[in-house]
């Protein structure tokens, strides 16, 4: 699967509305593509979520042993 790049001016504009100081995640946490851009997914609220780090480690873990990474 090509690598497609997030938009990271428009997913700070995400943040920004869901209230995220300087338009971003607090520490200790990352933005997550619930589908992810490889497979068409896309930088909207929709598909955007904030999730602890650990836990999207995790999420990527389990996908590239499933082989869908």
């Amino acid at each position: 699967m090509a690598k497609r790049k997030p938009n990271l001016e428009k997913i700070q504009k995400i943040l920004e509305k869901r209230g995220y100081k300087n338009r971003e995640p607090p520490r200790g946490w990352e933005v997550h593509h619930i589908k992810p851009l490889a497979e068409g997914g896309k930088d909207t609220p929709k598909n955007i979520r904030v999730i602890p780090k650990w836990k999207h480690r995790q999420i990527h873990k389990n996908r590239k042993e499933r082989g869908q990474e």
